[in-house]
């Protein structure tokens, strides 16, 4: 009787002692933070899905296919931003009609140098200017010695090629259709000097710090610019309402502005730099 109550008694503490790490070991698991990867201290930060195309002189593909956008001013400007606000930034390649589309399902976070217009407001919140860039009507010397306008009317009989989806003002937009001027689009500025260049069309409407780049770089020397602007475009970099940066808008404000202010704006952008943005809010 002696051994077999010994022998109960140890099986009591032996279970009693293991019953109690169990209920320490699930107590700890239940308080404990835990994290997508494992670690409650560290979590991953968020990445910033940054949407570009080749579009030089901002962002520019040195590939066949120009879809691998490596260098650009633009590219510089957001390296530095990201790297000021400590946020990891991956670069996505997609069209510009695309890129609207993500940034208003959320598919993405920034559109880098992009005009603001109400239709854009109910997806897209946007930085302070970046940079300011006048439109101009282009034109080929093969076609006219020289070409200039006064007034929207004497656009009228001229073949023209847009870019769909870009923003070439109110005014245009109103021109168009109160003089129906001949206006039709394609997918990209670089098809449109193509077609100039052959003779297809007589003008084209082009940001003139990226028709400069588009020129010099496919060698086109016969392209001339009209003195009269259509619109002065501001571009900013576009947020898209549904990401995590929103919150941040106004720390990426200050910081867009401290970088004009401490020459990091006119080191990137060089002989294109324009101070009287430095203090634009």
């Amino acid at each position: 009787m002696f051994g077999e109550c010994t022998l109960f008694r140890l099986f009591l503490s032996f279970f009693s002692d293991h019953l109690l790490c169990l209920v320490l070991a699930v107590c700890v698991l239940h308080v404990t933070p835990v994290s997508a990867n494992g670690v409650g201290d560290n979590p991953e930060p968020q990445v910033a899905r940054i949407l570009v195309e080749h579009w030089p002189p901002w962002q520019i593909a040195d590939d066949d296919r120009r879809q691998l956008v490596t260098r650009g001013y633009a590219i510089e400007i957001i390296e530095e931003l990201f790297h000021r606000l400590n946020v990891p930034v991956e670069f996505q390649y997609a069209p510009w009609r695309r890129s609207l589309r993500l940034i208003q399902t959320g598919g993405a976070d920034v559109l880098p140098m992009v005009s603001e217009h109400p239709d854009r407001a109910p997806y897209m919140a946007f930085t302070v200017p970046v940079y300011q860039d006048p439109i101009l009507l282009a034109y080929s010397r093969d076609t006219y010695k020289y070409f200039n306008w006064q007034q929207w009317a004497d656009l009228k009989d001229y073949s023209i090629r847009a870019v769909r989806g870009y923003n070439y003002g109110d005014n245009w937009r109103k021109a168009v259709q109160t003089h129906g001027l001949k206006v039709r689009e394609s997918a990209t500025d670089n098809q449109n000097l193509k077609m100039l260049e052959q003779g297809r069309i007589e003008l084209t409407p082009l940001l003139y710090s990226n028709g400069v780049s588009l020129m010099d770089r496919n060698g086109y020397r016969n392209i001339r610019f009209a003195d009269k602007p259509i619109f002065t475009t501001v571009l900013r970099f576009g947020l898209s309402k549904q990401s995590f940066l929103i919150e941040r808008l106004p720390e990426i404000n200050i910081q867009l502005n401290a970088m004009k202010q401490d020459g990091t704006f006119a080191r990137i952008l060089g002989e294109l730099y324009r101070p009287r943005f430095q203090d634009a809010r």
